[in-house]
């Protein structure tokens, strides 16, 4: 009976409910049009600037190394020392060098006083030769009539040919001790060069950045053992493009920022073909190493392309889709979207073709948006 009772009781309950419902049904509104900011396409004349970071460098470097063998015997720097032009760094044991000095000293001497020999042999057989030749002249001049004439010029006439012989052989001997000459000297001068090799010189004035051998080790001919580096001025290398190359020329100057400030730059380098594995061309700005070191992060500020009277726009008024790329223009506060081109962007600008200036586009906010859409303008 109780079950009876809540059932008829809640049937009741939701009868009474169902007849005093109310009949008004909640009404849906259309969401007002979006407000967007418009702008107009600007037209101006613009020399975009390319910021462009590379990593600095000292100014000149060197990994020097000897050009002859031997073991160390004298250190004579040290690392982070500064060092002038001509400055012995390193020395390894001579003897050998200086020895080899005097031998070719030896026998450029031997052939020295050869030649001096010879040279003097010569004049007195070019001398005798001459006495003998007028000898044979005036036994032609007597005659050959008698037995003992013709004998006698006969025999002037073969010592006047053995003298010429021997002329010319002391004239052969002479050229071949000149040439051997020739040849003693070129060893000695070498012999001298790898004497003073045996001391490693500073090329030019700089601080040692590192020394990788000691006294006592073993150096071959080009071992590096030693890098000096020259920093009273560093260098900004850097890769740009051919279109930024184009806008550059040695000895222009360029703003270069650093970790203290900003100062100027001259470009020192320039590659004219580009690199065929990233088809960039090297770029090589010095600037003044105040308060820098080696190793440093700087921006180089590089003058672009000049352009005049283009079209340009916000860059926050782009629409970027599957890789194309447009704009909205507003026509009677409906949308229409339309394709641009991009040529390049000048700080928050972004030159462009495909849109005239003073065509009315949505400024920024624009991923939202579709095109024939309606809204209002703020």
């Amino acid at each position: 009976m109780r079950i009876i009772l809540t059932i008829t009781f809640t049937a009741v309950v939701v009868f009474t409910l169902l007849l005093t419902r109310s009949d008004s049904y909640s009404e849906l509104k259309e969401l007002p049009p979006p407000a967007v900011a418009v702008e107009a396409v600007a037209k101006l004349s613009v020399q975009p600037v390319n910021k462009v970071t590379g990593k600095l460098k000292p100014s000149r470097a060197a990994t020097i190394q000897f050009q002859v063998s031997g073991q160390i015997i004298s250190k004579d720097v040290e690392a982070g020392e500064n060092v002038t032009t001509g400055m012995v760094l390193l020395s390894i044991e001579d003897g050998d060098y200086a020895d080899a000095v005097q031998e070719s000293w030896a026998l450029v001497k031997i052939e020295q006083n050869a030649i001096e020999r010879d040279s003097r042999l010569l004049t007195l057989m070019a001398q005798e030769a001459e006495l003998q030749q007028q000898e044979v002249d005036r036994l032609e001049k007597l005659g050959k009539d008698s037995l003992a004439s013709r004998s006698l010029y006969d025999q002037s006439l073969q010592e006047l040919y053995s003298l010429q012989s021997e002329e010319a052989r002391l004239k052969h001997s002479l050229e071949s001790s000149r040439v051997q000459l020739m040849i003693e000297e070129a060893r000695l001068n070498k012999a001298e060069r790898n004497l003073q090799r045996a001391s490693l010189i500073a090329p030019f004035d700089g601080v040692v950045n590192n020394i990788s051998v000691d006294v006592g080790d073993y150096v071959s001919p080009g071992q590096p053992v030693l890098e000096l580096i020259q920093v009273d001025s560093l260098d900004l290398n850097i890769e740009v493009t051919g279109r930024v190359a184009t806008e550059l020329y040695l000895g222009q100057s360029i703003k270069v920022e650093t970790s203290e400030d900003e100062r100027q730059g001259e470009i020192i380098a320039l590659a004219v073909d580009p690199d065929p594995s990233t088809n960039t061309h090297t770029l090589k700005i010095r600037i003044p190493s105040e308060g820098l070191f080696p190793g440093e992060l700087a921006v180089a500020f590089l003058p672009g392309q000049q352009y005049e009277n283009v079209n340009v726009l916000p860059l926050s008024s782009i629409l970027y889709e599957e890789g194309k790329t447009y704009v909205f223009q507003v026509q009677n506060e409906t949308l229409k979207r339309i394709p641009i081109k991009l040529v390049e962007r000048y700080h928050d600008l972004q030159i462009i073709e495909g849109v005239d200036a003073g065509t009315q586009i949505v400024s920024r906010d624009v991923s939202s948006l579709a095109d024939g859409q309606t809204v209002n303008i703020h």
